[in-house]
């Protein structure tokens, strides 16, 4: 009977668990910052040290980083938010989590993308930055670090990395679907 009642109280809070956390969708944010090279070079604003941390994903050389900063190739594809493109239900929460080496941000932005608050990265991919991405705008998010977006109203809406402005996700909330 014990056994019975054990059984039954971890299958409550297995579903409660899953109920509670049904409406929040996951984007990760991604990066393959390799730390030796990337950390060799100079610190790119005021108070950094070491730019890219320790992490599962590491692997792309600063070199090979910069040979894909051109308006052509658009910035490395190891920079990118998983998942791009993700629809909602009103109602519903997105949680993004940095999976990368590096800080990012995950910046709502007007309906056009555009440039982010790093001159040298906008410059050579013909950007020009977006007043959202001013730093007291668009806090960094470090790696490991969450942040959660709730309450988006219906319609679309987009999101930029203002530090890699090639990172770009769309998150299209609407209400549920009438079923006939």
């Amino acid at each position: 009977m014990r056994r019975i009642g054990i059984s039954l109280s971890v299958l409550v809070v297995f579903w409660t668990f899953g109920v509670s956390h049904a409406d929040t969708q996951k984007i990760r944010i991604m990066d393959a910052c390799d730390p030796a090279t990337f950390n060799a070079q100079p610190p790119v604003g005021p108070g950094l040290g070491d730019i890219c941390q320790e992490h599962p994903n590491d692997g792309v050389t600063f070199e090979e980083f910069g040979e894909l900063l051109t308006r052509t190739a658009f910035g490395h594809p190891a920079w990118r938010f998983n998942a791009p493109y993700l629809e909602i239900e009103s109602g519903d929460k997105v949680r993004v989590t940095n999976r990368g080496g590096e800080d990012h941000t995950f910046t709502e932005v007007s309906e056009q993308f555009g440039g982010g608050r790093v001159a040298g990265l906008n410059e050579p991919l013909g950007l020009t930055a977006l007043p959202q991405c001013a730093e007291a705008l668009a806090p960094a998010i470090h790696p490991g670090d969450s942040m959660q977006i709730k309450n988006l109203r219906d319609g679309t809406h987009y999101y930029l990395c203002c530090i890699h402005p090639w990172m770009h996700a769309i998150i299209q909330v609407g209400s549920e679907k009438d079923t006939d």
